[in-house]
Formats: C-alpha cells, sequence, structure tokens
C-alpha cells in the first residue's frame, strides 16, 4: 500500500498553506507491460519510463503556481529528477500530470498535462524509493513512499475516494489499471462549480501602517499569503475576487502573513465561533459580492464622511438636464473622495447601483460640492448664490440624471450609505417628490420643495422656493465667555478680553455690539474689552447686529480695586458701630441698591441684602472689612471691623 506523507510537524506548522492546496492523489510507478495496457500517456506505445505519471491536485479556489518547484528521487543521497517550468499554474480544484516522457495524448479530464524529456525520465521504482517534492525554495513539502504491496502491481496507486481518501492500487474498485487528469472512475475533476466571490475590506479608517493586505480562510488553508488584495484606485478600499465552490466559509482580512489580523470577541453579526476561532462567517449562493466591511468590523467605515444636503431638478432657462445636480457634504476629511459613488433609482424601478464614481481628490472637512450636468448653465442660476459650493464636480458622462420622482442613493465602497426616497417606488405624488423643485436635508430631516416651483423662473430667486443653502443666515446662539474661560478680574484698572461664539458658524453676519449692566463697575469697549472699575459683579452682554434680536451674558467678578484703607464716602454712607460684633446700622444720602462686602486684601466675601437700614455680620470672622455701598449717588466704600 501506497503511503503519502508529510516530513514532520514542522513543515506542517510552517507550509499549512500548501498542504491545503497541493497534494498528490494518483502515482503510477510500475506501467503494466501486457501490450498497451501499459500507455498510460496515450501515445501508442507502451515505455516504462515514459508511461510513469505523478498527479497532483490543487485542492483550493485560486490558482496555485507550481513554477520552479522540484520532484527528487531521495533513495540514498537524492538526486532532482524534473523541475516544474515557469508559469505552471494548476487551476482551482484542478489537476496536473507529469509523465515520465514520450508524447502525451488525450484530453486527460481536461488537467494540465506535461511530459519529463530528459533520457532517465521521472526514474520511478518499484520498490523502495521516496519521491520527495520540494517548492521554489528548496523546501520539501510532500512526500510518496513506493514501497509497494507488490513489487510488480502494473497499475497506479490512487486515493479512493479522489482527494481525500487513503491510497490503494487502481484496479481494487475498478476495471481501469490508471486514470491520469481524471477520478478514479476516468471522469473530470469538477472545476465548474466554482463562482466568483469578491472580498472587499476599507482600511480608510485604519490607524497603523498598512502592510500587505490578504483575505485568508478555510477556502485556502488560512494561507497568510495565497491571496493578495489590490487598491487599483487607492481608495484605501482593497478588493480580490476569488473562485469559490464552498456553499458557506469563515475568513479574515491579513496583513503581511498574519502580522496583523482582524480579532472578534464572538457573537458579532458577521462572525462565527468555532471552537476557540471566531472568524467573519458567509453563506455562498451564486456569484457574490461580499459587503465593504471596514477592518475589525462588521458594519462600513461610512460614519463621519460623506453625506447627502440636496437634490435639484430645476427648471432652468437652458432647460434640459442643465438644472440637475446633487449636493453632498463632507462632514470630515476625506483623503480620497472616489470611495464614494451616486446611483439614480428611475421610475421606483429599484436600484441601479453605483452610476456616478466621485474623482480621486481629497476634500476638507466641512467642503459644499456639488455635480451638476451643465456647470455654466446652473451657475447663471444660482446667480450670487454659487459661491457657497466649494467644489464643483461636472458629470460628463450623464449619470446624474434624476427626474424629481426618483430615489437618490449615496455609495460608499460599492455599498449603499444614504438614500433619498424610496428606490422602489416612483415618486410621483409621494411626499418626497421633487419635481421641477428640490429636496434639501437638515438637522431634523429631509425638506421637499413644492413641484414645478422653479417653473417659468431666471434665477433660484425668482422662485417661491430658494434653494436653503442661498437663504439668509440669521445669528440663533450667543455664548459669552472670557479669554480662556476666565471669569474674573482680581488686579487694580485689570482688563479682561470678552469672546462671543456666535452660531450657527456661517451667519450672515456674525458682528456684535459689546454692553455692561453697571458702568460704575466696569467698561467695555467695541471690540470687547473689559476693564474694572471697581469691586463687585458685572453682567457682560453680547448682542447680535443683524437684526434678529439674539444675545448672550455671562457674569464677571470684579476684586482687588481697593489699594488703599482710607475710607471712600462719595454718598455720605455711615456705618455704626463700627466696630461691632453681630450688626451694623448703614445709612446713606440715597437708596441703597445693592452691597458688596470685601476683604482687606479686596476680595469679595459676601454680597448681603440690607434690612430695614441693619446688615448682619455675625457670620464674619473677626478682622477689618470694607462695605461697598451702591446708590444713585455713586459708589461709597466704608471701612468697618468685625470684633
Amino acid at each position: 500500500m501506497k503511503r503519502l506523507y508529510t516530513l514532520g510537524a514542522a513543515i506542517l506548522l510552517f507550509s499549512s498553506s500548501i498542504f491545503a492546496q497541493l497534494l498528490i492523489n494518483e502515482v503510477l510507478y510500475d506501467p503494466s507491460n501486457s501490450g498497451l495496457d501499459g500507455d498510460a500517456n496515450g501515445d501508442g506505445s507502451y515505455d516504462q519510463e515514459g508511461d510513469a505519471f505523478i498527479e497532483f491536485f490543487n485542492d483550493s479556489y485560486s490558482n496555485f503556481d507550481i513554477s520552479g518547484y522540484e520532484i527528487w528521487d531521495d533513495t540514498t543521497s537524492g538526486s532532482l529528477v524534473y523541475t516544474f517550468p515557469n508559469s505552471t499554474i494548476i487551476p482551482p480544484k484542478g489537476a496536473l500530470v507529469v509523465f515520465g516522457g514520450g508524447t502525451p495524448t488525450g484530453s486527460f479530464g481536461g488537467a494540465v498535462v506535461l511530459a519529463d524529456t530528459g533520457t532517465a525520465g521521472l526514474s520511478l521504482n518499484n520498490s523502495g524509493e521516496i519521491i520527495i517534492i520540494k517548492d521554489d525554495s528548496g523546501n520539501p513539502i510532500l512526500s510518496f513512499d513506493s514501497d509497494a504491496l507488490s513489487n510488480n502491481p502494473n497499475e497506479s496507486y490512487t486515493r479512493n475516494p479522489d482527494i481525500t481518501g487513503s491510497f490503494e492500487q487502481h484496479a481494487d474498485n475498478t476495471t481501469l489499471l490508471f486514470s491520469p487528469g481524471t477520478k478514479i472512475d476516468g471522469s473530470s475533476f469538477d472545476t465548474t462549480l466554482a463562482v466568483d466571490v469578491s472580498f472587499s475590506v476599507d482600511l480608510s479608517k485604519y490607524e497603523g501602517t498598512i502592510g500587505t493586505v490578504y483575505v485568508a480562510g478555510d477556502f485556502n488553508g488560512w494561507c497568510g499569503t495565497c491571496n493578495v488584495m489590490t487598491d487599483d484606485d487607492g481608495d484605501q478600499v482593497y478588493d480580490v475576487t476569488l473562485p469559490l465552490t464552498n456553499d458557506s466559509i469563515e475568513y479574515k482580512f491579513t496583513m503581511d502573513n498574519f502580522a496583523v489580523e482582524e480579532s472578534f470577541s464572538g457573537g458579532e453579526s458577521c462572525t462565527k465561533t468555532t471552537g476557540q476561532f471566531t472568524n467573519r462567517f458567509a453563506i455562498i449562493s451564486g456569484t457574490t459580492m461580499l459587503p465593504t466591511v471596514c477592518f475589525n468590523s462588521c458594519g462600513s467605515c461610512a460614519t463621519g464622511g460623506l453625506r447627502l444636503q440636496g437634490v435639484m431638478d430645476f427648471t432652468t432657462p437652458d432647460a434640459g438636464v442643465t438644472g440637475k445636480a446633487v449636493h453632498v457634504v463632507a462632514d470630515s476629511a476625506i483623503p480620497h473622495l472616489n470611495i464614494y459613488g451616486i446611483g439614480v433609482a428611475n421610475n421606483g424601478g429599484g436600484t441601479d447601483g453605483q452610476e456616478y464614481t466621485f474623482p480621486n481628490i481629497a476634500v476638507e472637512a466641512g467642503d459644499q460640492i456639488i455635480v451638476v450636468r451643465d456647470s455654466q448653465a446652473i451657475a447663471n442660476y444660482f446667480s450670487t448664490c454659487w459661491s457657497e459650493f466649494d467644489i464643483i464636480l461636472v458629470d460628463a458622462g450623464g449619470s446624474i440624471s434624476q427626474n424629481g420622482d426618483d430615489a437618490i442613493e449615496l455609495f460608499r465602497a460599492n455599498a449603499v450609505i444614504e438614500t433619498l426616497g424610496d428606490p422602489d417606488t416612483d415618486g410621483t405624488g409621494e411626499i418626497w417628490e421633487y419635481t421641477d423643485a428640490w429636496a434639501y436635508q437638515t438637522d431634523t430631516g429631509w425638506m421637499y420643495a413644492a413641484p414645478n416651483c422653479t417653473d417659468n423662473t431666471t434665477t433660484i430667486f425668482d422662485a417661491d422656493c430658494v434653494y436653503p443653502i442661498c437663504l439668509s443666515k440669521e445669528v440663533a446662539s450667543i455664548t459669552v465667555t472670557g479669554e480662556n474661560d476666565a471669569t474674573t478680574i482680581t488686579t487694580p484698572a485689570g482688563t479682561l478680553q470678552m469672546i462671543a461664539t456666535v452660531m450657527p458658524a456661517d451667519a450672515d453676519d456674525k458682528t456684535v455690539t459689546w454692553s455692561v449692566d453697571d458702568n460704575t463697575i466696569a467698561t467695555i469697549d467695541a471690540s470687547g474689552v473689559l476693564t474694572a472699575a471697581t469691586n463687585g459683579s458685572v453682567v457682560v452682554t453680547a448682542t447680535s447686529n443683524d437684526g434678529s434680536g439674539v444675545s448672550g451674558n455671562t457674569t464677571i467678578a470684579i476684586s482687588g480695586q481697593v489699594s488703599h484703607v482710607s475710607d471712600l464716602n462719595l454718598a455720605g454712607v455711615s456705618v455704626y458701630p463700627n466696630p461691632s460684633e453681630n450688626t451694623i446700622n448703614i445709612k446713606a444720602n440715597a437708596p441703597i441698591k445693592s452691597l458688596t462686602i470685601f476683604s482687606i486684601s479686596g476680595n469679595i466675601v459676601d454680597v448681603p441684602t440690607l434690612v430695614n437700614g441693619i446688615q448682619d455680620i455675625s457670620m464674619l470672622a473677626s478682622g477689618t472689612y470694607f462695605i461697598e455701598v451702591h446708590t444713585d449717588l455713586g459708589v461709597s466704600q466704608v471701612r468697618f471691623i468685625k470684633k
């Protein structure tokens, strides 16, 4: 009985991809010498060397390049008997037969057929020999022991069943003595069942260095270097299409022979856990284009990229298709815009797929991008609003062809990420119809202009439905802060730059007018510089200048403005008893509006409320204080002592 075995565990460990793909399925080393019974190569004559053969099988779903591989006779010290020529490829699930010589004649099941043209042929002995197969680097990968059951079997040894079974003499279960290039029963290996399966992984969000990208799976024996993926258009989406026959596959994306590989915890929607391994999982039914996924994720990388902003079907003075356009916005910087595309689903007939692909350009966050059919005609129609767009792209191929009843799909890496309307529904009469009008997306959803609202207009400003990007933008809110978020001034006559943050950021008029609620405490100039005058608190307000009436404010505490200990009494303010332990009486020549108590160092201690001219000071620690009294006659500061 012939035996096929690997040359030790080390080879299995380091050459697992080879064993998954290449195997020996049949060997004839002792052809029959009875007439033409041994004419295995079909050339019409028997030859001991020429009719001997080895049949290899590629048990994978991708081509196997056997160029430069070698067959060695390792009976003694070993000798090279055959080298596979350059460009020798075994197709997926296909066979290759090497005869010892002669002129092989016949179809051999469609297998790749070669013949050794040397004088000694393959030098296959009847017994006591080990055949070694080495790869193109000289590493042994397969071997076959030709210690026969009989010294003269006169037939081949073959696997039964083919590919997966053990070796037996060919005639044990069939009338045939050999079957080079075919199954044991003489039928062809079925290479027609393979369907194209396209893999696609998006590495645009991968933060490491991108090496050589591969797809590894049960279809290639988890080979880390077998099926390289390419990024021909430079959009950082890597693709490969493989002929597969599996009904289902487990796989993952890797780099540089598993130096980097995807890792899943289990339970994800796209994975399957088998034993200790969790990998991607997919069902294959016919030609399949698997969705483009973000590396190490079940979903796409679409978040934070391009989004639909508006769709136009204007009636312009130039008529025809000149008013058709699609408006998109970049929510983040995109280094390769060609990862995105647009599709128009006409008349409810379902998706037509991606029909327009953006050019390979880089765009910045916030860029307003419009794809048009006629740039001059639509520029004229937009009039002064045309400058709102940062990037203008002209679709010369005519893909931007929507009428107002057609759904629009935005694609990223050939997968739909956003849709206006319903691709399976004719939009006529639907809420999303935009015939001779427009659709525009806001923060709360899509809004739609009334159909036909651009008919008989010269520019968009003549229409009752001005495109939203062309509308004036009023201030919606103002936030006031001190520079570096400061909320105090503590130095004598100190200043603080006030900052007004106006929203939206693209408001037409972002200027403001500054004011304070008490000019005796601090003043503010037109540029927002606040200057301290006396100790106290002041409310700083910024009011929009666009007529919207929107304002914002904040409170700034001012201290440290008392630079000496002499009493200031500008309104006839008196405080008694002084010193006092629990209460003081405060009188002035005018109504008292407010009080502020400061420490001797100028820090605000309290902003009390006077009750019937009496102020409670029992909560103060013993020491010297200033009380600042605001009246209609001005501000007075009086020193008092708390016992």
